[in-house]
């Protein structure tokens, strides 16, 4: 009976490779967190990261790399550009998960464009619709010289930007804004679904980022 424990201990221990592994198997957001932490150990200030997702994870990411910034005091305050989820749900989902977003500012370029009510204040920026690349570039313009304590910028996600513009018109925006935010010495994390459909935007776009990492 020993010896079947045995085995069984030696059978499970070679499918767990990594400690990260084994923390996501009793707590997925847990093992998501560890694994976001060592990918973003010793980066520069002026880093650009593309996390490639599984959709089943992609919720969690979001929510454990907000929660690791907001954790880095040394990482300043944040500008979140969605096109995904309107930042009230984002709110919501982040408020339900207790991550604080007090010292991220939102740029919602999708509330409008799905009906929702939305009026821009101190803490929110509204656009009118995802297919306005320019006025999203404008905006992140705005928050890299309007805060000197800008340390980083979330874009979610490059996957729903690709349903409203053309991929060559979205690989040059991007290519053009990771520059203009690496230029203002802040870090950009770029968020996309792991898909075979995107995979020449994927492929283009991490030849200009400084570090790429896939969770799946």
């Amino acid at each position: 009976m020993k010896r079947s424990n045995s085995l069984a201990v030696k059978a499970g221990a070679s499918k767990i490779s990594s400690l990260g592994e084994f923390e996501e198997l009793l707590s997925p957001g847990r093992g998501i967190n560890s694994r976001i932490s060592q990918a973003l150990e010793d980066l520069p200030k002026n880093s650009a990261v593309l996390f490639i997702v599984g959709l089943k994870d992609y919720s969690t990411v979001l929510a454990e790399l907000l929660r690791i910034l907001q954790a880095r005091k040394q990482q300043g305050n944040g500008a979140y550009l969605t096109v995904n989820k309107p930042v009230e749900d984002l709110a919501k989902a982040f408020s339900r998960n207790k991550i604080s977003t007090g010292s991220v500012f939102f740029i919602d370029a999708i509330s409008i464009l799905s009906g929702r009510k939305a009026s821009s204040g101190k803490k929110a920026m509204f656009l009118d619709s995802p297919t306005d690349l320019i006025d999203m570039d404008n905006a992140i313009s705005k928050q890299l010289s309007k805060s000197q304590k800008l340390g980083f910028v979330v874009f979610d996600s490059l996957s729903t930007l690709l349903l409203y513009n053309k991929p060559q018109a979205v690989e040059k925006f991007l290519h053009v804004l990771v520059g203009k935010i690496r230029g203002a010495n802040v870090q950009v994390f770029l968020i996309t679904v792991k898909s075979s459909e995107h995979a020449g935007l994927i492929e283009t776009v991490s030849q200009f980022v400084d570090k790429v990492v896939e969770i799946s």
